[in-house]
């Protein structure tokens, strides 16, 4: 990463703004302390000895907290700012962190999940994104990238668990992540200028007050012209996905016999091929198509994804050939529908749009293992690829049938 101006910063090929690059790099270290959190976790389980049934339960209160706290981030940032909310967010990983090193039964263990209702990165960092970049092409790219920045992540997760278990035990990244959450707060007062974002504010407070966080605003922001359609859009090919996660890792132990080895793999797999996707995928697919061909696309590259999970997953490293159509999937119509979605609404409601976004996946993830797991059971593996394939057509068709009115996206580009 080398500066070329005052206020760009090449890195690779492509040159973007000093925020932007600096918001990716607060996306990098963001994502290096959650994960170690999230790998440490099952370590801290089997030292409480606590059953799989108490997992379970921890897992579930995760996701509900999750659930609940995206609109509530979303409010927070609207009414705060997102400098505010992002600081908050790191604070609330550091006693993440700090909570769980210090969990010594399962009440302690519960109460430690309590800061996760304010742990929501890749939301803050989109709204800072939203505020730093134009609707179209400039901020479908720029959220594209970021997930570049959760591969980059990703490689450095190992690095970083591994010398702490090494030097302090198995439950030494959680401190290391506790540590690590004081470098994105330096990042974010020392190098990227209020001025670069905050003038969006200001132009929203002229227009009133932002909008409570209640009921009602939520489903006005919903009935806005657009949203839910983008939102169905999205959740058709996305939703099948979560649940097939959820027990992927179940069924190839059952299916195939997997080791450890093999699941580390698959997980790897998975991370550099979303990585790639979104990093140079979405982007370059960008410079030829819009959004709403994007979608189009993205939902397609889930329909033969899921096909190939149905009729050719007869050996564990067919993986190599499936998930990287699932992965373009998933980046593509996740990142164009977030891009959509705050091109469709004020700049005051972008946080609790995203919010409830980020809401509705993480009632999903909370309650996709149940659900998932009672179709494996009573009904294959192929149940679930599937219900994908169908969500996945089902979501093509209303792209096709009922596409977003382009006047309702330039209106906001032009505002």
């Amino acid at each position: 990463m080398t500066a070329t101006s005052p206020n760009t910063i090449k890195i690779g090929s492509f040159e973007v703004s000093r925020p932007i690059a600096f918001t990716y790099l607060l996306t990098i270290f963001y994502n290096i302390t959650f994960f170690l959190q999230f790998s440490a976790t099952p370590y801290l389980v089997k030292q409480l000895q606590l059953s799989d049934a108490d997992f379970g339960y921890i897992q579930t209160i995760f996701g509900v907290f999750q659930m609940v706290g995206g609109p509530l981030f979303g409010y927070v940032i609207q009414k705060f700012g997102i400098r505010y909310a992002l600081h908050l967010c790191y604070f609330s990983t550091f006693l993440s962190g700090l909570s769980l090193y210090f969990s010594f039964d399962y009440y302690s263990l519960l109460l430690s999940r309590i800061p996760v209702v304010f742990m929501h990165g890749q939301q803050a960092h989109q709204t800072l994104l939203s505020a730093l970049t134009t609707p179209g092409k400039e901020r479908t790219s720029a959220f594209g990238r970021m997930g570049l920045t959760f591969g980059i992540g990703f490689i450095f997760v190992p690095i970083f668990s591994i010398a702490a278990t090494k030097i302090g035990g198995d439950l030494a990244p959680l401190l290391v992540s506790a540590a690590l959450c004081a470098f994105p707060s330096i990042v974010l007062e020392t190098c990227i200028e209020r001025k670069s974002y905050e003038h969006e504010i200001s132009q929203d407070d002229s227009n009133g007050p932002p909008p409570q966080i209640n009921i009602t605003n939520v489903v006005r922001i919903l009935q806005k012209p657009g949203v839910l359609n983008v939102m169905a859009k999205k959740n058709g090919g996305v939703v099948p996905f979560l649940m097939i996660i959820a027990v992927l890792n179940l069924y190839i132990i059952e299916k195939f016999n997997a080791t450890n080895t093999e699941n580390q793999i698959m997980q790897m797999m998975m991370g550099v091929f979303i990585m790639f996707s979104n990093g140079f995928g979405v982007i370059w697919l960008r410079k030829k198509f819009d959004e709403q061909t994007l979608l189009i696309i993205g939902s397609l590259s889930f329909v033969v994804g899921y096909t190939l999970f149905t009729f050719v997953f007869f050996n564990f490293w067919m993986l190599l050939v499936i998930m990287p159509f699932v992965s373009l999937g998933m980046s593509v119509v996740a990142t164009c529908s977030d891009s959509l979605l705050t091109a469709l609404v004020d700049e005051s409601e972008q946080g609790i749009v995203l919010g409830t976004a980020t809401s509705l996946n993480s009632l999903v993830r909370t309650f996709s293992p149940l659900f998932a797991g009672s179709l494996l059971q009573n009904y294959g593996f192929q149940s679930l690829t599937i219900l994908g394939v169908v969500g996945s057509l089902l979501a093509i068709g209303l792209m096709i049938m009922s596409p977003v009115d382009e006047n309702l996206i330039k209106k906001h580009k032009t505002e």
